[in-house]
């Protein structure tokens, strides 16, 4: 994985030497002729500009910091925060600096790395003359206290990173300051091999080095990560170590190795979507925008449809990359239209013989100060795009307008397994019951093989039948349009063929169809298909299902089918008998429909359902319901249709026949 991870940082062309890291920026001072001049706010959609090459220091560094440079607190050299450059304080809601203890004791450690920071300024003047000329106004307290002013009035926060400007020279952009600062951490937090023999073996290349002796944190992982970063390797611990070795001994890695493969994560997870509780940072070895958008399609279907009509095989080429001189908006266009094309080649059974693509997926999530790689998954591209269109087409149900529902996004499935999220309750809350169910979801989308967990359909279940003794399942199928319930509904539903079906797929048996099976030799799930055409009967004159039958029964039915299903038959003969009198049709369909199902039956109705049969007892009932619901709209369009027709010949005036030829020799 780490190997993988350091050709990415090579082939993405990162910056990854040792001291150096990409940092992002909001604030930018300039300073000319011994005076502050000006602030520019670098911010944009919410983010700063991100200077791929700025100093850092590791958590070893820092600590040693203050020693090295004979100060009590540790600060970042030329990109530090507006709290640290110039002691902004953090500012309560009506904009005044905090006074509370802990703030004022925050302050006085900035005051102290203050210190540092300028220290550093003119450790680094003796090389670098611009760096004279920040410090000579960073000393003048009126200077510092106009560039505090400033930064209060642009809305600067205290956590916000800044840096400077020279006259025109923007110094983080430029490379004055590279070689003094390599010199500065050579000199002060160099080390050598501790190893006889001239070092160890790196773990990533087998090449002979000197590890390091820690190795960088993570900056963009958040999803449970802290502030100041994750660490996916660590060696903090005594259990740790082994054989003597100390600390990076114990897997060896070095320290450029380290930065590279910390360079090519936190690039892919600045980026990767958060499913869940975890993000998914996914990378190939070219290729790169086609298969992102399979990975993106996962978390969000709606990026790329299942198919592309009037795709050639022949106009296919693998080998050919994107074109570099389009615009970034373009080339994700053809990248996701590339994906499209991939889909139905894989679809077709018609892979093209020149994809080659690999690629890496990482689930990757913080637990505090540590990175918990949650799963490592490789492969080839059209295994990935093969799994993609099936995790796609076991997702697959027939809404209520007979065409198939939106398949769900990766965290709609997350949110709509349990009972919706109270206003009171946090997003963490709230899916800390189903964290379990992330990784193994991940996993299925990644692999048709994989089963969906039971846990999952035990939770939907639940949730389901609240939803329907609520009413508000009965009242958002009765509603025209979609909405939020409506599409938890669709999403559950989903989830539930989607275990089916891979059931099916692993074990071998019946799939489940994404719409009514009149041949599914499930009774449990013909007992949900009776259940719904017995509540449509009490109210067959509309749309809406009756929720007083529903609401009052479903449970009990689901549950013992033989102890419900046959006495609301038998009273649903008094509600026939009165639909019977005004529409015979009407009554004639619906006895039709229920006599089929009970053909089906038999005398087989269970007296009592599993958990995992009343699954197939909602399967049924939803699919005969946006079946029956979908046959009569059809039915009310084609009316509609069929009567504007008629009226549109109606209202044209009628033309007199013309009179017969009587010529001769016609």
């Amino acid at each position: 994985m780490l190997a993988a991870l350091i050709r990415q940082a090579q082939q993405a062309g990162l910056v990854v030497e040792p001291g150096f890291a990409p940092k992002e920026i909001r604030w930018m001072v300039n300073v000319s002729g011994g005076r502050f001049t000006g602030i520019i706010s670098l911010m944009q959609d919410r983010k700063g500009r991100t200077y791929p090459r700025c100093p850092e220091m590791g958590q070893p560094e820092m600590m040693a910091l203050p020693k090295a440079v004979g100060k009590p607190q540790a600060a970042h050299f030329l990109a530090d925060t507006c709290g640290v450059v110039a002691l902004l304080s953090a500012l309560d809601r009506e904009g005044l600096p905090k006074t509370d203890a802990k703030s004022m004791d925050e302050l006085a450690k900035s005051t102290e790395k203050h210190q540092t920071y300028t220290e550093l300024l003119l450790l680094a003047s003796v090389e670098v003359p611009e760096f004279s000329e920040v410090l000579s106004v960073m000393d003048d307290p009126q200077q510092l206290d106009f560039l505090r002013e400033e930064l209060g009035k642009a809305g600067a926060k205290a956590t916000d990173k800044l840096s400077f400007s020279v006259g025109q020279i923007d110094l983080l952009a430029g490379d004055l300051w590279h070689d003094w600062w390599r010199t500065f951490r050579q000199e002060n937090f160099g080390r050598a091999a501790s190893v006889s023999g001239g070092g160890m073996l790196d773990f990533t290349t087998g090449d002979r080095i000197t590890p390091a002796n820690t190795h960088p944190k993570l900056t963009k992982l958040g999803v449970g990560a802290i502030a100041m970063g994750a660490s996916l390797i660590g060696y903090d611990k005594e259990a740790f170590g082994s054989y003597n070795l100390n600390a990076g001994e114990n897997g060896a890695v070095s320290e450029e190795n380290a930065a590279a493969y910390r360079a090519a994560l936190d690039n892919l997870l600045d980026k990767a979507p958060i499913l869940g509780q975890m993000k998914v940072a996914a990378w190939f070895d070219h290729r790169q925008l086609e298969g992102q958008a399979l990975i993106d399609a996962i978390e969000n279907p709606s990026t790329l449809t299942q198919s592309a009509e009037g795709f050639d095989l022949d106009s296919y080429d693998d080998t050919e990359e994107v074109i570099a001189v389009q615009t970034p908006e373009q080339a994700e266009a053809v990248a996701r239209e590339r994906a499209r094309q991939l889909l139905t080649a894989v679809r077709r059974g018609e892979a093209p013989s020149t994809l080659t693509a690999q690629y890496f997926a990482l689930a990757i999530s913080g637990a505090s100060g540590r990175a918990m790689v949650r799963d490592w998954k490789t492969g080839p591209l059209e295994e990935l795009a093969a799994a993609v269109m099936q995790w796609f087409g076991d997702l697959a149900v027939i809404s209520l307008s007979g065409k198939h529902a939106n398949r769900p996004k990766f965290f709609s499935l997350l949110m709509n397994v349990q009972r919706p999220k109270s206003p009171t309750t946090s997003m963490d809350d709230y899916l800390k019951p189903v964290r379990n169910l992330q990784l193994p979801l991940w996993r299925a989308a990644l692999d048709p093989f994989m089963p969906i967990p039971f846990s999952a359909v035990a939770r939907v279940m639940e949730a389901h039948k609240a939803q329907v003794m609520t009413g508000k399942f009965s009242e958002a199928m009765g509603r025209d349009g979609e909405g939020e319930e409506k599409g938890r509904i669709y999403t559950r539903m989903a989830l539930l063929r989607a275990y089916h079906v891979r059931k099916a797929r692993n074990q071998g048996g019946y799939s489940m169809h994404s719409s009514v099976d009149p041949h599914h030799p499930s009774s449990a799930y013909h007992c949900g298909r009776l259940m719904y055409l017995l509540a449509n009967v009490q109210d067959a004159q509309g749309d809406d299902i009756n929720a007083g039958v529903v609401q009052r029964y479903y449970g009990a039915a689901s549950s013992t089918p033989a102890l419900v299903l046959g006495r609301l038959t038998r009273l649903s003969q008094f509600h026939l008998a009165k639909i019977k009198r005004d529409r015979p049709k009407l009554a004639s369909h619906l006895e039709e429909e229920i006599a089929s199902v009970w053909a089906v039956l038999g005398k087989q109705v269970p007296k009592t359902l599993s958990l995992e049969a009343q699954s197939l007892f909602a399967l049924g009932y939803y699919q005969q319901l946006a079946d029956s619901v979908a046959a009569r709209r059809a039915a009310a369009a084609k009316k509609k249709a069929d009567a504007a027709t008629s009226e549109e010949v109606s209202s044209q005036p009628s033309v007199p026949k013309p009179l017969p030829d009587t010529t001769e020799g016609a």
